[in-house]
């Protein structure tokens, strides 16, 4: 499942697999990810940190009465990824409270390399009364 017409859509970005507290997502390193020297930017590692831990938290609230917000966002970047290259992210939940969230996603490679490590803290919020 991706979302077409938001950032996930358009990085190529697909949640593949839906577990009870975790998601996985994968993407295909393309044109669209690179950075001079032919490898991915590590802010695509950042953005599918976000993306898989802000729908991990989403899939948790009742989204008609609270919104979840990512808050603060950190990765280790441990080897390249080069284009055609297979990356999945998955979420682990470190901590689920009334009001945070806290996230740990790594991000594989097709051979099951650790690409980047890393750790999204969300913020629950009730929704603002109409």
């Amino acid at each position: 499942m991706a979302v077409e017409n938001q950032l996930s859509g358009a990085l190529g970005i697909s949640m593949t697999k839906i577990e009870d507290k975790s998601v996985t997502a994968t993407l295909t390193v393309d044109h669209r990810h690179l950075r001079p020297g032919n490898i991915m930017n590590g802010g695509v590692s950042l953005v599918l940190i976000e993306t898989v831990g802000s729908f991990s938290s989403y899939l948790l609230i009742d989204t008609k009465k609270q919104n979840s917000f990512g808050i603060q966002v950190s990765a280790n970047h441990l080897s390249i990824a080069r284009p055609g290259d297979v990356l999945t992210a998955k979420s682990e939940a470190v901590h689920l409270g009334r009001t945070t969230h806290i996230w740990d996603v790594n991000i594989s490679n097709q051979n099951g390399k650790l690409v980047s490590s890393g750790r999204i803290t969300m913020l629950v919020t009730d929704n603002p009364k109409s």
